[in-house]
């Protein structure tokens, strides 16, 4: 099954772990299926019109989700999908 893997800044919402295992045919399903499983991590990763946070950024095995086929890159059971989020500051 996919592999969602997160920084340390996002893993207070998955009980302090650096991946979880995740099921879903596209990026989408997974990140459902992760939120399903780990309530606070939706808050930080979507919107509250259900799309995902402008800071966030998702990977799949090393490629941004932009240069593939976005929230419905399909996924192997092999795949691992990364959330970054953006940081910034002055």
């Amino acid at each position: 099954m996919p592999i969602l893997r997160v920084g340390p800044l996002m893993r207070y919402y998955i009980d302090n772990k650096s991946e979880v295992i995740v099921r879903g045919a596209t990026v989408v399903d997974a990140l459902q299926d992760a939120v399903l499983q780990h309530p606070a991590l939706k808050f930080h990763v979507f919107d509250s019109a259900g799309k995902i946070r402008r800071h966030i950024n998702i990977f799949v095995n090393d490629q941004n989700i932009r240069d593939l086929q976005g929230l419905q890159t399909r996924l192997d059971e092999s795949d691992r999908i990364i959330l970054m989020a953006s940081i910034s500051g002055g």
